[in-house]
């Protein structure tokens, strides 16, 4: 009876993790970088949002370095 007991929990256990670890790709959905709210927090700067294969990412802008 508690070989029984013990094989229920060590089963629920299995789940909730299984449960809880598909779940990883969790962010912001969007199509365009205008989906993306306006309050999402980047480094100040040379970092801003863009929305890169339907998720809100803030990605690093590089500026271009004029020769004159």
């Amino acid at each position: 009876m508690a070989q029984i007991l013990i094989l229920f929990y060590v089963m629920t256990i299995f789940i909730y993790l299984f449960l809880v670890s598909t779940n990883v790709d969790a962010g912001i959905r969007c199509r365009n970088v205008y989906d993306c709210p306006k309050a999402t927090y980047c480094r100040a700067g040379s970092h801003r949002v863009q929305c890169i294969k339907h998720q809100c990412k803030c990605v690093r802008i590089f500026e271009s370095i004029d020769p004159a």
